[in-house]
């Protein structure tokens, strides 16, 4: 009885049991507290089914308890009336709304993907001076695995670099709501187009966070368009994006294997090879390792936010990000090391057990406000929609506010969209009424 209930597959199941109930309830995968449940039971479920990590059931019961909280805000936002969606959109406010937004975020897409290409030149030529390189391809090869190097010596690249390959957040962040809105094949590849750079600055970087991180704007962006466009009634298991998210996950897993080579790769004879155990390790060793650090963690001193919004510490000057945020490692079985803990060691050690709950609640509450919302075309609802996307599909590496670049992406994508409401209100004040 007792090692029944010590097995990490009862809070599993529990998992699974919400993510069934909620979506039975709200009628669509994409409504907050169904998405949360379901990220959550196929991550959980993943690992254990596909390692042979030691994972402690006290772990999975608090990422329970969280998804619970996040159910419980969004049930305070949306009530409990069955398959609850937005209202249909009042036609005749905002009309030209979706034709304004699918023009001006296609062209700022493109625009800051540019951007992001010429940092991504920038970048190769400054790889090039300082590492003393050629432009052989080998040497070209090398430059992943020498910036690997550097940034573990702490060192990191210029801000001219930096201040230009940035961009490529908001570029992918508006492509994926272009691509929603896109009225033909051609502006449809045009949305696409921005995840180039993004794939060049890791390919350079030898580094797999951020085309992840791109991928995820991208689809969260697309996704908080279409839920508000279909009055929340969008199926996310259909052919079509079944098929496209299964060539996106095999292309990501041969860059994956890609970077990793070169990553590795320190001049001679490049060989291409899968390590198991490393694949193992960055796609799911991050809730094992959670389950370990809440096992064996003693009493932790209470850090008010630095690593749950370890972005804005360091740019504010309040705290140092680390590299992979956490100092400590937890050794996995095979012997690999990670420091990859999910989103919730950092919010418990910020805000302690309690604190983390509360923040689920509050996460619910607001998404599921947005969710709810009348107006279909109303530009908050919708970004704050993508960024509760965003933050849930990435919560299993970490907390989103970890990386600047994304706050800028929703920044841009609310001025981007935001401006022509905001001049047309401002006309309509300015000018008298012929009545």
């Amino acid at each position: 009885m007792f090692e029944a209930l010590s097995s990490p597959w009862l809070p599993c199941l529990v998992l699974i049991g919400l993510a069934v109930l909620a979506r039975r309830v709200r009628g669509n995968w994409l409504s907050p507290g169904p998405l949360v449940a379901l990220v959550w039971s196929i991550y959980v479920g993943a690992c254990l089914l596909l390692t042979d990590y030691k994972v402690f059931a006290s772990g999975i019961w608090i990422i329970v308890l969280f998804v619970f909280s996040v159910l419980f805000g969004t049930v305070l936002s949306q009530g409990l009336d069955l398959r609850s969606s937005p209202s249909p959109p009042d036609r005749t406010v905002e009309r030209d709304t979706p034709a304004i937004w699918q023009s001006r975020s296609l062209r700022f897409s493109l625009l800051f993907a540019l951007v992001a290409l010429v940092g991504c030149v920038n970048l190769l030529f400054v790889s090039v001076e300082k590492f003393s390189l050629d432009f052989s391809l080998l040497d070209m090869i090398s430059v992943g695995h020498l910036w690997s190097v550097a940034r573990y010596d702490g060192e990191v690249e210029p801000w001219s670099v930096r201040l230009l390959i940035m961009w490529v957040y908001p570029a992918v962040l508006l492509a994926g709501i272009s691509f929603a809105l896109a009225a033909n094949r051609a502006r449809k590849w045009l949305a696409v187009a921005p995840l180039v750079p993004a794939a060049l600055v890791g390919t350079i970087f030898a580094a797999r966070a951020g085309l992840l991180i791109s991928l995820i704007c991208w689809f969260s962006g697309f996704f908080a368009v279409r839920y508000r466009q279909t009055g929340g009634t969008y199926a996310l298991f259909q052919r079509k994006l079944v098929l496209l998210s299964l060539t996106l996950a095999i292309s990501g897993l041969l860059f994956f294997v890609a970077i990793d080579t070169v990553r590795r790769f320190e001049g001679g004879s490049l060989e291409i090879t899968t390590d198991v155990s490393r694949l193992n390790k960055y796609f799911l060793g991050s809730v094992p390792a959670f389950a370990n650090w809440v096992h064996t963690s003693g009493e932790q001193e209470v850090t008010m936010g630095a690593y749950t919004f370890a972005g804005v510490f360091d740019l504010l000057g309040i705290k140092q990000r680390q590299l992979g945020v956490y100092e400590e490692f937890q050794t996995l079985a095979g012997g690999e090391d990670t420091n990859i803990y999910t989103l919730f060691r950092g919010l418990i050690q910020d805000f302690t057990l309690p604190g983390a709950s509360l923040f689920g609640v509050l996460l619910g509450f607001v998404a599921g406000k947005a969710a709810r919302s009348d107006s279909a075309n109303h530009l908050p609802n919708v970004l704050v929609l993508a960024g509760y996307y965003a933050f849930i599909i990435f919560s299993p590496l970490s907390s989103l506010f970890t990386y600047n670049g994304l706050i800028l992406a929703w920044g841009m994508a609310a001025l981007v969209l935001g401006f022509r409401r905001r001049q047309r209100h401002l006309e309509a004040r300015i000018v008298p009424s012929s009545a």
